[in-house]
């Protein structure tokens, strides 16, 4: 019996475990991606790109799959929230991929807003932004990179 899992990517991660499993004659793997990055590597498993329309959407596209695997980047809020009410409308079972935080190192700042971070840096500096679930909620500038 081969097992159909619907894999949401968004992470390199999500890309590996498709390729991985499409090389596995027990399971059917799909990769859908999200359609943000213009240029996906390619990859030996089977892509979709494009939203679903929601929840009720994805619930509907998971009919014919016997897995779904969360595995999009860590800021998809919004999809990892559909994935999880999907997942409970339709039965079917749901494995989330967590990727580990960055560990902080020297010389990064955290500011609540984006004019509070701007207002930190020296003139000149080169910057690595990265911002959490809410806007500007949690922000950090590196400066020495």
């Amino acid at each position: 019996m081969t097992t159909r899992v619907l894999i949401l990517g968004g992470t390199f991660e999500a890309r590996k475990l498709a390729d991985a499993l499409e090389l596995d004659q027990s399971f059917e793997p799909l990769l859908s991606l999200a359609g943000a990055t213009e240029q996906p590597e390619d990859g030996k498993s089977k892509r979709r790109v494009g939203g679903f329309g929601g929840a009720d959407g994805l619930a509907q596209a998971l009919r014919g799959f016997d897995l779904l695997v969360a595995a999009t980047h860590p800021f998809a809020a919004r999809m990892s929230a559909n994935a999880a009410a999907a997942a409970l409308a339709s039965g079917i079972p749901r494995l989330v991929f967590l990727r580990a935080p960055w560990p902080e190192k020297p010389g990064w700042q955290h500011a609540k807003t984006a004019a509070e971070a701007m207002a930190a840096l020296p003139p000149g500096a080169r910057v690595f932004w990265a911002a959490g679930r809410q806007a500007f909620a949690t922000a950090a500038a590196r400066t020495d990179v």
